[in-house]
């Protein structure tokens, strides 16, 4: 439990007392809301033996596990989409609407509610890659230190979105040749995201800003996911890793940054 320890520990805001009695527990959302909203589950499987493939006696061989990062990955690009649904869904039958804790920016919510939420996608997705194990004879369930690790690194990135997010605006504004390129969603941000970022934007530039950016995040799988790899990223180089080394530890499959290319390293990592 050491990483979900330190992200819990270091990201959650200061804590508010009780929760609005008006809202529903994030905790319910874990078996009901969230998991309708997610992408369903894999029928269940025969539990029966199945005789593994060659491919997985030469990973039990060499002891080298799948990389984490494509499922963490997913659940980052799960919590922009249940995000952009709620900026897009608010202010419509406000008061029968079930509210889903997953914004830091959101204040009918407590931080807690958003880390159970956020410990409730990255459940699912490990509940999913559990069952896919049971017909995929290539397709191993994660041990206890990776689901660890993955709902840690889930966690830590939700709770860190929007300043995440900030850094991540900051670094493409910032670079050149993604502007002159017009490469910007590569980085899962928008042309007009780096003009919304400029200091003179008023407030309703930046609703109306924010309201076009969650349609571009709900109905553009790439630009998604293209975003919350370089998330992660950034929550990989700037919280975790450093994090770790300072306290000379270390979480299943690592934290180096080995799923973004070169180029766009290049830009999130410069300083």
């Amino acid at each position: 439990m050491l990483l979900l320890l330190i992200v819990l520990v270091a990201c959650l805001p200061p804590a508010t007392e009780g929760f609005s009695a008006a809202i529903k527990p994030a905790a319910s959302l874990g078996s009901h809301r969230v998991r309708s909203l997610l992408a369903t589950s894999a029928d269940d499987a025969d539990d029966g033996p199945t005789k593994k493939k060659k491919g997985d006696s030469l990973r039990d061989a060499t002891g080298i596990r799948p990389s984490l990062h494509p499922t963490t990955i997913n659940c980052v690009a799960e919590a922009l989409l249940l995000r952009s649904k709620c900026i897009l869904g608010k202010g419509k039958n406000a008061e029968d609407d079930e509210i889903i804790a997953i914004d830091t920016a959101d204040s009918r919510v407590e931080p807690l509610q958003i880390a159970m939420t956020a410990g409730g996608i990255a459940m699912q997705a490990i509940d999913q890659r559990k069952e896919a194990a049971k017909t995929d004879e290539t397709t191993d369930e994660f041990t206890m230190e990776e689901t660890q690790a993955i709902s840690g690194r889930v966690v830590g990135v939700v709770m860190r979105l929007r300043e995440l997010e900030d850094a991540l605006v900051e670094k493409v504004t910032g670079t050149a040749w993604v502007t002159k390129y017009g490469e910007e969603g590569s980085f899962g941000v928008s042309k007009k995201e780096c003009r919304w970022s400029a200091d003179d934007a008023s407030e309703a530039d930046d609703e109306a800003a924010e309201k076009e950016l969650a349609e571009k995040l709900r109905f553009d799988p790439l630009f998604r996911m293209n975003r919350a790899e370089c998330l992660l990223a950034l929550f990989l180089s700037t919280v975790e890793g450093p994090k770790l080394e300072m306290l000379g530890e270390e979480v299943a499959g690592g934290s180096k940054v080995d799923f973004v290319d070169a180029d766009r390293l290049e830009v999130l990592l410069e300083p």
